[in-house]
């Protein structure tokens, strides 16, 4: 969950950009005629897929596999960035402003909004009403941000931009308190500018005596005490140093009319140099933060950051993908000590990962007559040995009804082994669920004794739940946990229905008194949302913990497959993180349980920000109203859409079907608060029509409705018509290249170390064979050469076209082919090597071109693959590095360039393609990321990546790499330093 966090960061919003390219790109096709990209949104997923390996987003990988990783969420983030740009700016030409803010969220919403100018702003900002917004600015105003007001679902507000006036910069302030009209914020320098109070609606929520945002660095093992590995694991082993324990360096306070900010500076002696920022906008409801950690140079090492936010009989819960469940607490710390456990005694930590977030809630809330209440995360549901098919069908539906409650359950039997022991389970209960009465089931004879019980009954614990969740707990014992016995007293199988509906609304009530002893229970939620940070435990005192960042030098760290080995500038293996992260995250708090707050809608709100675009209109090209929304799920936040998209998924299936979004388009809706719910498809601007399910992979299930009904947590995929109104001409217009930047493909594409297919899947493709071979100079070489379709749907006709070095013979120059669906065809070559022919490496191509108008314009990409024969002793290499790139040194705002050169000593020019390598937060302003030329003959050619942080990028120190490739062969340059300096 936290090794290698930077490809989490990037993972994440390489998911978020191409979820919003989609959509955007549907509704640009829609509005404009604009081509849908589905070709390179195909290949966007599939990187993402690709990624999403189990040693891959996990950074259970070496170095090398890291770096080629890189590569590919590189790709998936650049091509949703750029396909959602130019989608909602051609959109934005449509709509009379200066600037355009688009939502890509289903609901109506208010949030910050920052736009970045390449010009400072000269003037104010308006909203469409003619009103003066406040606005703040930075960057010297290359950076200027507003609270943009009810922008509508998957819609836009427009703004306009007025000469004259002006905007606010950030005030400072004396002071150490911070406050906004839902919360208030003061931190202690003298604790590392720690947070000492935070107060919602009157509410403290930090615990007496200790602090919040406190960066925590735990000691760890270089590898598992038994198994060896080092990144699979979480490895503490006592030692934990924090950020409280010296004073912050500097504490700055700021204002303005949007809002109110404290930025901290500190260090960690020896470890980390951090600064973090804690912004308090006027009316939005979070904390917004963020801790950029520099000069960290620390060897297996464990970087958390702390909020001790006790909330009286609150459990962990956590958003995991589309759903949310309780989770246990996490075993980080004996009681009353500073340091960690040792996982070589107490290896299980019960951290567990978050996709947008995790807190204190409640998952199922037991209330007793009186008052009291339990919270309940995680059930152990105990079976009769032997049931009847009715007691079985219910006890099934118990297990979904407390899914869909968000209890994560395990269900067992009565005669079998009891869940709770971390020896062998994967995490621990905190309630049973007996079904059963004593005579059928025997765990419940065990529980009561000669206690009477009726059909549903709390059986209290022998002791509370914080002094048995310890490190290495058992939980097996009868009396460890409470239990509710369910059924006891007559028919089970009715009790039992009748528990699932009361799950309906997440409270079970029981009919008893409260047990004595009971703790107190506030129905309050306390959450952190993060972007890309997963990992997080919640201690049994309160403590939310979030792993931030984790240096390993434990097995595969450092492994290198194709030497020369490559390191990080320091000369630390790339697993060690030596370099700039930044984490943004945000604390939110407020009464009830986390469905009554909403917590999945503003979680998505924090992750996916409204975005601004500069609206270039024309008015004589028609246009767009002020503000509006093109789809709408109603009520709102109450189901999500997961996805939006054209019908069909031509590229993957090997199709050679256009896509037409006159079709139809898909629409995944995700229920998100458990509750199940009857929803609608609305636009503002026309009507939705023939909605109809289908499955995942959109075919039709049958039924058409105009409202869905969801049940808790379902994901339903519809097909519908929306038929919005022309409002530009853009017919033809591509959205996004349909070609890789690199030409030709190169057929054996894996050997490039580049991941799955190039763009458009390679549906036809050549192969030479061998791919290399030894010969005699005056010799005669037979070669085998296939070509093979992967279409499924059309023949396909072409030619492959075969190019030997200066002064071979090809007997045959070219070969056309028809190749039905699935077919291949293979020929021999004969290529004649000349006789005067010196030692050395020549290059024989084979290029293969489908042709004809009816095939995808992907399809039409050259593919290329090369033999290499070699002739005589020599010592010749068919890439080799020249030049390698040198260190970068720039302020934001400047510009640099890295560049590589490469050589050949082959005897025929050959195709190259490079990849700038570099860690999130450079992808912005260090590009391309692909690159393409020729390297002649015998020849080098030099490749160029710009360098270009604009002038609102923060200072860091980064790091970069080259990874060039040609006919087969790879090279890395050595990792050079990238260190970016204040804006002059």
């Amino acid at each position: 969950d936290v090794s290698y966090i930077d490809t989490k960061q990037a993972n994440r919003a390489a998911e978020n950009a191409v979820l919003h390219a989609e959509r955007f790109a549907v509704f640009a096709g829609l509005l404009t005629g604009a081509t849908y990209p589905e070709a390179a949104l195909a290949k966007a997923w599939v990187q993402l897929a690709y990624g999403a390996h189990h040693d891959a987003i996990t950074g259970s990988e070496s170095d090398q596999v890291y770096l080629d990783l890189l590569t590919g969420w590189r790709d998936a983030w650049q091509l949703g960035h750029d396909i959602r740009d130019r989608a909602l700016a051609l959109i934005s030409t449509a709509v009379d402003a200066s600037v355009v803010v688009w939502n890509p969220l289903a609901h109506r919403r208010s949030d910050v909004v920052t736009l970045h100018l390449d010009e400072p702003l000269a003037g104010h900002v308006v909203d469409s009403d003619g009103h003066q917004v406040p606005v703040l600015s930075e960057h010297g105003g290359h950076s200027i941000t507003w609270l943009a007001l009810d922008v509508p679902s998957l819609g836009w507000r427009s703004y306009r931009i007025v000469t004259g006036g002006h905007s606010e910069e950030w005030e400072p302030r004396a002071g150490s308190e911070i406050a906004n009209d839902h919360y208030r914020l003061r931190i202690d320098q003298a604790r590392g500018g720690g947070v000492v109070s935070l107060i919602a609606a009157g509410r403290e929520l930090i615990a007496d005596g200790r602090v919040g945002n406190e960066l925590a660095v735990y000691d760890e093992y270089p590898a598992h005490p038994t198994a060896g590995e080092g990144p699979w694991h979480l490895l503490p082993r006592g030692p934990v140093t924090t950020s409280s324990q010296a004073p912050a360096t500097s504490v700055r306070r700021f204002c303005s009319a949007l809002g109110e900010r404290i930025e901290v500076t500190g260090e960690i002696p020896g470890l980390l140099s951090y600064t973090q920022t804690l912004t308090l906008w006027r009316g939005v409801d979070r904390l917004d933060c963020r801790t950029t950690v520099d000069e960290f140079s620390g060897a297996d090492r464990l970087l958390r950051l702390r909020w001790p936010c006790p909330i009286p009989g609150a459990m962990p819960v956590s958003e995991v993908g589309n759903a949310v469940i309780g989770r246990g607490f996490g075993l980080l710390h004996a009681a009353g000590s500073t340091e960690s456990v040792d996982s070589a005694v107490f290896p299980h930590t019960l951290d567990n990962p978050a996709y947008g977030w995790f807190g204190l809630s409640s998952a199922v809330r037991v209330r007793f007559r009186g008052g009291g209440v339990r919270a309940i995360s995680v059930a152990e549901v105990v079976a009769p040995a032997r049931a009847d098919s009715a007691t079985d069908t219910s006890i099934r539906d118990l297990m979904t009804a407390l899914a869909r409650a968000g209890v994560t359950a395990t269900c067992t039997k009565a005669d079998a082994p009891r869940y709770g022991d971390l020896a062998v389970d994967s995490n621990l209960p905190d309630v049973r669920i007996s079904i059963g009465a004593g005579h059928e089931n025997s765990f419940t004879a065990e529980v009561l004794r000669q206690r009477k019980a009726s059909s549903r009954d709390w059986v209290a614990a022998a002791q509370s739940l914080g002094d048995v969740w310890v490190p290495g707990a058992d939980l097996r014992d009868a009396a460890a946990l409470p239990v509710l016995i369910v059924g006891a007293d007559g028919d089970t199988a009715a009790a039992v229905t009748a528990l699932i509906d009361d799950l309906a609304d997440a409270e079970i009530d029981v009919g008893q008194e409260a047990p004595g002893g009971l703790e107190d229970f506030e129905s309050r939620t306390v959450a952190v949302i993060n972007r890309g940070v997963p990992g997080f435990a919640v201690d049994s005192d309160g403590t939310l913990h979030a792993s931030l960042l984790r240096s390993c030098t434990g097995w595969p760290s450092g492994t290198w497959i194709d030497p020369p080995r490559r390191t990080a500038p320091d000369g630390s293996n790339f697993q060690q993180q030596h370099w700039t992260h930044a984490f943004d995250y945000a604390v939110t708090s407020a009464e009830g349980d986390w469905r009554d707050i909403d917590m999945p809608s503003r979680s998505a709100e924090f992750n996916q920000p409204l975005q601004p675009v500069i609206a270039r209109h024309d008015p004589t090209l028609g246009g767009l109203p002020a503000w509006g929304s093109l789809l709408a799920v109603e009520p709102e936040r109450v189901a999500s859409i997961g996805a939006l998209k054209a019908l069909g998924n031509p590229t993957p299936t090997g199709s050679a079907r256009h896509i037409d979004l006159a079709q139809g388009i898909a629409v995944r809706l995700v229920e998100t608060l458990g509750r199940g719910a009857e929803v609608t498809l609305q636009s503002g601007l026309r009507n939705i029509s023939d909605p109809a399910r289908l499955n995942l992979i959109e075919a039709p299930l049958g039924g058409e409705a105009d409202a869905v009904t969801l049940h808790g947590y379902e994901i339903a995929t519809l097909s519908a018509q929306l038929n919005l109104p022309r409002v530009l001409n853009a017919e033809q217009v591509n959205l996004t290249p349909d070609a890789e930047p690199a030409q030709p493909l190169y057929a054996r594409y894996w050997l490039h170390n580049r991941g799955p297919a190039p763009l458009g899947g390679l549906p036809a493709v050549a192969h030479l064979h061998p791919h290399r071979l030894e010969a005699a100079a005056g010799a005669t070489v037979a070669l085998r050469l296939t070509a093979v379709s992967d279409a499924t749907d059309t023949a396909l006709h072409g030619r492959v076209r075969l190019v030997a070095p200066s002064g071979w013979e090809l007997a045959m120059a070219e070969l056309p082919f028809v190749l039905p669906p699935g077919e291949y065809l293979e020929s021999t070559v004969e290529v004649a090597v000349p006789a005067g022919a010196v030692p050395g490496l020549y290059p024989v191509r084979a290029e293969l071109a489908a042709t004809g108008g009816a095939i995808p314009a992907s399809w039409h990409q050259t593919v290329e693959d090369v033999c290499v024969i070699s002739l005589g002793g020599h010592d010749d290499q068919l890439l080799r590095l020249v030049a390698e790139p040198r260190a970068v040194d720039l302020a934001a705002g400047e510009t640099a360039r890295l560049c590589v050169t490469v050589g050949t000593d082959a005897h025929a020019d050959l195709a190259v393609e490079a990849h700038v390598i570099s860690p999130w937060g450079t992808w912005e302003w260090l590009g391309p990321n692909i690159v393409g030329d020729v390297v002649p003959a015998q020849g080098t050619v030099e490749l160029r990546f710009d360098v270009a942080p604009p002038p609102w990028t923060e200072p860091g120190r980064w790091w970069a790499l080259i990874r060039v490739a040609c006919g087969g062969e790879l090279v890395y340059t050595p990792a050079v330093s990238v260190r970016v300096r204040h804006a002059r």
